[in-house]
């Protein structure tokens, strides 16, 4: 017994001298498994280690990947896929994973995208698709170029699931045996839980330290931010959008609730079960939000360049309070690509919603609506 407990703290003392040393490990010292990466927020992933002290990864399809240092050989887990790290080819199926990769600085390792170069606001992303190095292997949320993407033999493939197209690529790529991880920050119920996913993405890079810093000083700033926005009288908020006729409003445990939330806002449809959206009538968008002190329109320029714009999805809504007193809002083109920039975007909603608390606050994600 006395052996057994002299060599654990031994092993917890060559654990301890390392940390105070500044140095790293990727493996532990046999019978002394690396401690887990803290998760805070995110509810999807995990990040873990065998005894050996390899990396064990849980995607958000509930997939367990080994991440083994590159040209060693592991024996066992024969359940788990391996994959050799840091990986070197990604295809990026979104740009919130690709925003994501950006404070990591490996943006240098995609080779395949979804999105046309000239909707891209990631000025390394866009100079690789002009140079050739970055190919374009499908179109927005619709199904991939499976033949393009096995030729550009990825290491791994990030991309999102929850919506029927995206469940039937997820599944193509394990029928072709393309190496795909899941990454589903859209269905977080906090923010920062959405941001944390930089930690996932980071462990495929050996990069896990630097998005811990870059993570803590994001929450830091939030933290602060709700903080100084707590006291003061809350604004009730309307955040929604219509496509082809259909209402479409964040749900009540959603992140976007949530940043409202800790922006000092009061959201009006709190109340809706779930994470990710739901599907409303005209008549209940207008119902609720005739009286909101600010509206939100949920989309972008192109797509909506001013009120009118609006309104012409949605005449009704030329009554409502936010309407007739000129304070709609709506996404800059770059929002999809800002996730990394949480904190950020949050800021912006306490200067929307408490302008006279951050008098100099210039807006970077959201831009007021003119009229026409």
């Amino acid at each position: 017994m006395k052996g057994r407990i002299a060599a654990a703290i031994g092993a917890i003392l060559i654990l301890s001298l390392l940390i105070l040393a500044g140095g790293t490990c990727e493996k532990a010292p046999p019978g002394a498994p690396a401690a887990p990466v803290e998760i805070k927020y995110a509810k999807g992933f995990k990040i873990e280690y065998t005894p050996e002290g390899y990396k064990k990864v849980t995607d958000a399809e509930g997939q367990v990947f080994l991440l083994v240092p590159r040209g060693e050989k592991v024996s066992g887990y024969e359940g788990y896929q391996k994959v050799e790290i840091p990986v070197r080819r990604v295809v990026a199926l979104s740009t919130t994973e690709v925003c994501l990769l950006r404070p990591l600085g490996v943006l240098d390792s995609i080779v395949g995208v979804t999105t046309k170069k000239e909707r891209w606001y990631i000025d390394e992303i866009k100079r690789g698709m002009e140079e050739g190095r970055i190919e374009l292997v499908g179109s927005g949320m619709g199904e991939p170029d499976y033949e393009k993407i096995l030729a550009l033999k990825p290491d791994i493939v990030f991309m999102y699931t929850g919506l029927p197209t995206q469940q039937k690529v997820f599944e193509k790529f394990k029928e072709l045996g393309i190496p795909v991880a899941v990454d589903n920050e859209w269905l977080e119920p906090h923010p920062l839980g959405r941001m944390e996913w930089i930690k996932f993405l980071a462990a495929f890079y050996d990069k896990e330290e630097e998005a811990i810093r870059y993570f803590d000083e994001a929450e830091r700033k939030v933290r602060e931010i709700a903080s100084r926005v707590s006291m003061e009288e809350r604004p009730t908020v309307l955040w929604a959008s219509i496509w082809r006729g259909k209402c479409y409003v964040p749900r009540g445990d959603s992140y976007v609730a949530r940043m409202i939330s800790l922006a000092g806002g009061d959201y009006l449809f709190s109340d809706l079960e779930g994470t990710g959206s739901a599907n409303i009538t005209l008549e209940e968008l207008y119902a609720r939000g005739k009286n909101a002190d600010v509206f939100i329109y949920s989309s972008t320029p192109p797509y909506v360049n001013s009120v009118k714009d609006v309104l012409e999805r949605g005449p009704a809504l030329a009554d409502i309070k936010p309407v007739k007193e000129g304070k709609v809002w709506c996404f800059r083109p770059w929002y999809w690509q800002s996730i990394d920039k949480t904190d950020g975007i949050i800021e912006d909603l306490a200067a929307i919603f408490h302008p006279e608390l951050f008098p100099e606050h210039e807006l970077g994600y959201f831009m007021k609506l003119p009229e026409e």
